[in-house]
């Protein structure tokens, strides 16, 4: 299916258009921005974020680079009896566990160390933001790049997820006035996807290109997508 036709059929749910916002330019951040340095990008990365198997499932979803050499994997929020995804790392090592708070109210996810509590071990936490004419998600965690300092505060780091889009859905990841991280709706992977009705919570899974700024962390970026994945589209 050409991209074209993938446009058109997501223009025909009648999705409405939730920001009209401007969007900041992409660019790398001041300093850097991460979970773990060794997933620090170096120049600008793009990986494909693909839905793959069922809520049971340890492959819930497949991570890879342009060259689909896989990156990481999230199982299914069901794979385990702890009711959270796991991201992994290609050889299948642990990084994270990405639980949806129970009972929330508002809607949240925390981000823990592979195998802990949610009250012992929060390393970042997700809430979304919602407005008249925009949906965000507030993105707030410690920032392995900057244990340097000596100021806890300058410790802490916040982004916010912008929702952008009517034909297809892109989340901008903002960092103060620049955008450091890009998700959106694959064109040319979603083929199949494009032909189901859809709408919010819909439960329609796409493949989402992840665009990454040299300086920030693929896993923290890989970790946002499945938050927006389960949240905006439902697809836990």
């Amino acid at each position: 299916m050409s991209g074209a036709t993938y446009t058109q059929a997501r223009m025909n749910r009648g999705i409405t258009p939730k920001s009209s916002a401007p969007r900041y330019a992409l660019k790398a951040p001041e300093r850097q921005v991460a979970f773990r340095l060794e997933h620090i990008a170096m120049e600008k990365t793009t990986l494909l974020f693909k839905p793959h198997g069922d809520p049971e499932s340890d492959h819930a979803y497949k991570i890879s680079d342009e060259e689909g050499s896989p990156v990481f994997t999230a199982t299914g929020r069901k794979y385990n009896d702890r009711s959270c995804r796991e991201l992994r790392n290609s050889s299948g090592l642990p990084l994270f566990d990405i639980h949806t708070k129970p009972l929330s109210n508002p809607l949240g996810w925390v981000v823990t160390l592979p195998g802990t509590k949610i009250s012992k071990a929060t390393i970042a936490k997700a809430t979304p933001k919602l407005t008249w004419n925009s949906i965000n998600l507030v993105f707030s965690f410690r920032n392995g790049a900057a244990e340097d300092r000596k100021s806890e505060e300058d410790k802490q780091l916040t982004l916010t997820v912008k929702k952008h889009g009517e034909a297809l859905a892109f989340f901008d990841i903002v960092d103060g006035d620049r955008r450091i991280a890009e998700l959106r709706e694959s064109i040319t992977h979603n083929e199949r996807l494009a032909l189901r009705k859809m709408k919010r919570g819909g439960g329609h899974r796409p493949a989402l290109d992840l665009i990454v700024s040299p300086g920030v962390d693929i896993s923290l970026v890989t970790v946002i997508a499945v938050i927006v994945s389960d949240w905006f589209f439902g697809s836990g």
